[in-house]
């Protein structure tokens, strides 16, 4: 129903440009709720809204920025929730003054604000949130409390200003936090919500069966807002109303508690209620009591018929009669009555045996009897006890083990066949299985551990456990693991008189085994790789500070070198690391103490004495400023004194070129080298010969002729040269052969064969079918070539075969030998006239350069016969013509033939264009052969 509205006076709202308005419905009283419209200017000119226009659940109209277009008339329309009718206000005026407001943010008329104010679960609620303000604002919901999260079926609309709840619950209490921003600034504020809820159960009651005699205690809870009252009713009526006086004392009731003591068949039992109550309403809870009376039985819960207890654990045996009331109980074991005992055998009231530290005598049969006054029943059952598993084998104790060794720890126990029995390994406390590598695993063996790669880190205390479901027992070893020593540590050089060098370290681990001897190592900056200085040296004494020390004598250093020291310790196993090197040590300077190597020398120009040796390397200086001293004289000089020439302006160079005068050419030298550093000069070095510069030889190659080889050949030959050391000058390497096409190609266009031979014939290669070539001759030697040779000309032979024979065929003559025939065309003008033909052959797993020819001539058959060959053996053949112009090309593809034992024996023959097979036979011989 919506009443009259009282009477209003029509007054203008006045209002500055983009300032934040509110327009108030006032609405008639009304029940239920009303839907809120307001209209603009006339009816039915809904106000539509936006993110500026807001209709609230309060009935106002609020803007949060005005703007000259919301100017004008506006009325409040109501109408009612569950019918058609409503009412319509009157129209006020909105007048917007030309002139901004700078309206700040801020929050009107209490928002944010929640509709219901006191919600009652289940209910929708809206929580809304408008600000005054421009730019206009966004708007954002937040929860506060234990978790700033939104419930989950929770959803904003109409520009999330609203926030709805639908069908609140209890646990969507909370304060929650509206945010208003629009880029210049940023607002909050809070709306608590406080929800109402009817007495819900959280603990309702439930059918009870109780015994005769019993004491009872029924519980029950329920939740709600406000407080929760309760009541206790039976059968209907309030219980508190029809209690019987002489059971006053029976009955006592606390708010959600219920104790009924000595129950009675005849006076308790019923259909019983829990009501919770609040200003919002009733709740109630039902469950029945029957109270029992029954001849014990075990039918539905007999004694177990077997149980399995372990040696040293305890035991429980239940025994669960139906009856009532609750009967008293007995243990028999094998028909004797049990007793307790003080803390081992005790017998509960509700019927439970317990043994504690079972015993092997405590198995046998048990039987429970159970008996009150509406009878007796009894139930039996076996018990078997479960011995404790022994070791088998335990790991020996202790263990010794070699570093990188395998090592194989057993551990075997025996255990009752109805456990499951596992070993678990420790290592100082740790499972082996939690190192996470392969080097621990299971043996083969039942209960073996194996070690691999054994390192220093493996020593301790290994605990091997075998484990039952009931027991666990373990042995104990411990490993210690030996090997050859640990690293030296603390390697120190001290100063000593002249070279020596004493050395002082502090042992490593000794790794099981006393210390046998030491090696010194060295090396230094000339040379970074480690050099050995001493072998096993004893260890000696120790010193005071318990270090050890060793003396190296100087003679086994060079001078003016720093070196560094390492320490190599060693016993019975061999070998430790070695230590760190030691800080640097630098020995005093000395003069030279060997001679330049690999003096030699030789080459240059005519008149050079070429001198080389190997220059001195750092470590050999043995002091700064190095230089050398050179030796010469001619070797057949007799007695005569050397020639000198110090190089000290030169340093360490490995070359000297002295000039000896043109004449003196490929001269044999003595020459000698000395070192000499600031610290004295070196030892001369023994002589070596050496030879002076060569000429260019005076030798001329005469009487040049030649002759074609082939078609692509042409040999050449000369008189043989003067080969003393006038004609010579030097050491002959051979004669270069100059050759180009005669009337075609000018000399400056001719190509050099190099011949490294000294004998007066070559043969040139390479060269065209059927063309005229000059060839020149020149002997030469390190320092060059002699002149030519008067030039000859000689014409090649034309081309060799250009066509290979064709049709070979194959056949056996004997178990070692073939014939071979084949067709051949004739030559072309471009060829040489043919000379005959080649059979040539060859095993079949040999290189074909070992190859054999059987020559045809011509003049007869094309045939060819093989002899000689082995039976078994797989051969190759092809065939070619030949002629003056060389060797022509050969039959393609190569036959394959082997000659054997006809019952071993297969053949056959393939060709791209071809596929048969030839398989001939003379008395034993087998001739087996394919095209390849």
């Amino acid at each position: 129903m919506i009443r009259r509205p009282p009477r209003s006076t029509l007054f203008p709202y006045t209002t500055l440009f983009r300032s934040g308005k509110a327009i108030y419905c006032d609405p008639p009283q009304h029940y239920p709720d009303v839907i809120y419209y307001w209209a603009r200017d006339f009816l039915p000119n809904f106000v539509d809204e936006d993110k500026r226009v807001f209709v609230s659940q309060d009935g106002n109209l609020y803007f949060s920025s005005v703007e000259t277009i919301d100017q004008g008339k506006y009325s409040c329309v109501v109408q009612s929730s569950v019918s058609g009718t409503g009412r319509t206000g009157p129209f006020f005026t909105l007048d917007v003054q030309s002139y901004s407001s700078n309206q700040q943010l801020q929050f009107p008329n209490n928002f944010p604000k929640a509709f219901p104010e006191a919600p009652i679960a289940g209910q929708d609620v809206h929580l809304e949130c408008l600000a005054f303000g421009y730019p206009v604002p966004s708007y954002n919901w937040t929860r506060k409390g234990f978790s700033s999260q939104l419930p989950m079926n929770s959803s904003m609309t109409k520009y999330n200003r609203v926030l709805v709840l639908p069908k609140v619950a209890v646990e969507d209490m909370g304060e929650y936090v509206c945010t208003a921003s629009n880029g210049r600034n940023s607002i909050s504020a809070s709306v608590t919500l406080s929800i109402q809820s009817k007495p819900i159960f959280t603990i309702p009651l439930q059918d009870m069966h109780a015994d005769k005699g019993a004491d009872l205690t029924w519980t029950c809870e329920a939740f709600g807002i406000p407080e929760v009252r309760y009541d206790w009713l039976r059968n209907g009526e309030y219980l508190n109303r029809t209690i019987q006086p002489d059971d006053f004392i029976r009955y006592r009731i606390q708010e959600n508690f219920l104790t009924i003591r000595t129950l009675n068949p005849a006076r308790d039992q019923g259909v019983y209620q829990c009501k919770a109550r609040n200003q919002l309403g009733a709740t109630f809870s039902s469950g029945e009591l029957r109270v029992l009376t029954l001849k014990p039985s075990f039918s539905k819960y007999p004694v177990n018929k077997e149980t399995y207890a372990a040696e040293g654990g305890n035991l429980t045996l239940s025994c669960r009669p139906e009856g009532a009331p609750t009967p008293q109980f007995q243990w028999r074991r094998n028909g004797q009555l049990i007793t307790p005992e003080a803390g081992r055998v005790v017998i509960h009231r509700n019927g439970y045996l317990i043994i504690n530290g079972v015993r092997p005598q405590d198995e046998g049969r048990y039987s429970c009897v159970a008996q009150n006054e509406y009878g007796r029943d009894e139930s039996q059952g076996q018990v078997y006890i479960l011995r404790s598993p022994t070791f088998v084998q335990r790991p020996r104790n202790p263990v010794i083990a070699l570093i990188n060794d395998t090592l194989k720890l057993n551990c075997e126990v025996q255990a009752p066949p109805l456990l499951d029995l596992g070993y678990v390994w420790r290592i100082n406390g740790i499972r082996a299985d939690n190192f996470g590598h392969r080097r621990f695993v299971p043996g083969t063996e039942p209960g073996s551990l194996m070690i691999y790669n054994l390192t220093f880190y493996d020593y301790g205390t290994y605990e091997c456990q075998a484990r039952t479901p009931i027991h666990q027992i373990s042995a104990v070893t411990s490993l210690t693991v030996e090997g050859p020593p640990g690293k030296p540590g603390g390697l120190q050089t001290l100063a000593t008189t002249g070279r020596a060098v004493r050395l002082q370290w502090t042992d490593g681990a000794y790794n099981g085994k006393p210390l046998s001897s030491f090696d010194i190592e060295a090396r230094t900056t000339w040379n970074s790789t480690w050099i050995m200085i001493l072998k096993d040296v004893p260890p000696g004494a120790l010193t005071p500070l318990n270090r050890r020390e060793a003396v190296i004598d100087g003679s086994l250093l060079s001078p003016w070198s720093q070196y560094e020291f390492r320490i190599i310790p060693k016993n019975i196993y061999g070998p430790g690391e070695s230590s760190d090197p030691s800080p640097a040590q630098t020995t005093k300077e000395e003069r030279p103490l060997k001679y330049p190597a690999n003096i030699g020398g030789g080459g240059g120009n005519v008149g050079d004495l070429t001198i080389t040796w190997t220059p001195m390397s750092p470590q050999d200086q043995n002091a700064p400023g190095i230089w050398y001293r050179i030796f010469y004289k001619p070797a057949d000089s007799g007695d005569s004194d050397y020639r000198t020439e110090d190089l000290k302006m030169m340093g360490n160079i490995g070359l000297r070129v002295v000039r000896v005068g043109d004449k003196n050419f490929y001269r044999e030298y003595k020459v000698k080298v000395q070192a000499i550093n600031r610290q004295g000069e070196g030892p001369i070095s023994p002589d070596v010969v050496i030879f002076s510069a060569e000429a260019r030889p005076n030798a001329v190659p005469s009487e040049v002729a030649a002759r074609a080889f082939n078609s692509t050949a042409i040999r050449v030959w000369w008189r043989p040269i003067d080969m003393s050391r006038e004609s010579i000058r030097g050491k002959l390497i051979g004669f270069r052969i100059k050759y180009w096409k005669k009337d075609i190609e000018t000399p400056d266009d001719a190509t050099f064969h190099l011949s490294r031979a000294i004998n007066n014939s070559a043969i040139i290669v390479g060269l065209q079918p059927d063309s005229y070539y000059s060839i020149v001759a020149m002997s030469f030697n390190g320092a060059g070539s002699s002149t030519e040779s008067e030039p000859f000309i000689e014409r090649t032979f034309k081309s060799a075969p250009l066509k290979p024979p064709n049709a070979v065929v194959v056949e056996p003559l004997s178990p070692s030998s073939i014939r071979v025939t084949w067709r051949s065309s004739a030559p072309s003008q471009i060829e040489e006239p043919l000379s005959g033909f080649k059979v040539r052959y060859w095993e079949a797993d040999q290189d074909f350069s070992t190859y054999t020819d059987v020559y045809v001539p011509l003049g007869g058959d094309l045939i060819g016969e093989v002899r000689g060959l082995t039976p078994g053996k797989v051969y190759k053949l092809r065939v070619l013509a030949y002629s003056q112009g060389g060797d022509g090309r050969m039959s393609s593809p190569a036959w394959e033939f082997q000659l054997g034992d006809a019952q071993t024996l297969r053949g056959g023959a393939s060709q791209s264009s071809l596929s048969y097979c030839l398989v001939l036979a003379w008395m034993v011989a087998v001739l087996s052969c394919r095209w390849l």
